[in-house]
């Protein structure tokens, strides 16, 4: 009897000796995390408002301890509420709930993931539809519009003169032969004039042709809130000359103190 019950206790004793041992993962964990000295320092400067230098060290706090779930979260906020880069903050909220899928913060993580998409979104769907560039996009439209009539109404006047012009080719002679022969008969013959000499002259050398000046090559500097379409009437070029001026351009990725190449009006 006694032998069976020892060996019901067993298990139970094995649990608290590995519980013990610091071999089951406890809450000890994220305090161990939140004791590291980079993230102890990037504490301390995100509380002098040093957004940026405290992110420089949470992220040496990854270096140390890859898996540091805390420096994710906190890389997440700085990321998301003060350094406006909602995908990088994206990624380190994503790595927090990969790390700590049951934390009593993972509920709020989600709802920031989900406000860092939705920041990504408005640059693609908002800024486009802004008023100037919707604008600028209508007229556009409108120019695209009027050069199709004008290129229709020139093709069709082509076709016009091509076929005169073969009417006149397959139309008969309207005099016959004899009649144009009797005419060259019946004309008088002609009178010769007294020859006058006249003095040659050479004639003036032609002015060389000048060969006008190049324009110097003009640039844009981008500053806040310009769009290809703005940059293009600002200086008065079309959109698409600008565009092609300039291939490696992302009209979505554009950074302030870019420079672009503006084309020749």
């Amino acid at each position: 009897m006694i032998l069976p019950a020892c060996r019901r206790l067993i298990p139970g004793l094995l649990l608290l000796v590995l519980c013990a041992a610091g071999c089951i993962p406890t809450r000890d964990s994220a305090l161990d995390e939140q004791r590291e000295p980079n993230f102890l320092r990037g504490q301390e400067l995100r509380r002098q408002l040093d957004h940026k230098g405290a992110a420089e060290a949470f992220e040496r706090a990854l270096e140390a301890s890859p898996r540091s779930a805390s420096a994710h979260f906190e890389l997440g906020l700085i990321f998301e509420q003060h350094l406006n880069d909602p995908a990088t903050a994206i990624f380190h909220f994503e790595r927090f709930l990969k790390l700590r899928p049951a934390s009593d913060k993972a509920e709020i993580v989600r709802l920031r993931v989900n406000n860092c998409k939705m920041e990504l979104a408005k640059v693609f769907l908002i800024a486009p539809n802004a008023p100037s560039v919707q604008r600028e996009l209508d007229k556009l439209k409108s120019e695209v519009e009027r050069l199709g009539l004008e290129n229709n109404q020139l093709r069709r006047h082509a076709e016009s003169l091509t076929a005169q012009a073969a009417a006149r080719s397959a139309a008969p002679a309207s005099a016959p032969l004899n009649i144009v022969a009797s005419q060259i008969a019946a004309a008088p013959a002609p009178v010769k004039s007294p020859v006058t000499s006249v003095p040659s002259t050479k004639p003036a050398a032609a002015p060389k042709p000048t060969t006008p000046a190049t324009p110097a090559a003009r640039t844009h500097t981008v500053k806040q809130g310009d769009f290809p379409a703005t940059i293009a009437k600002q200086h008065g070029v079309k959109l698409e000359a600008l565009l092609a001026a300039n291939p490696n351009m992302d009209p979505k990725r554009m950074k302030i103190g870019q420079t672009v190449a503006i084309p020749a009006p």
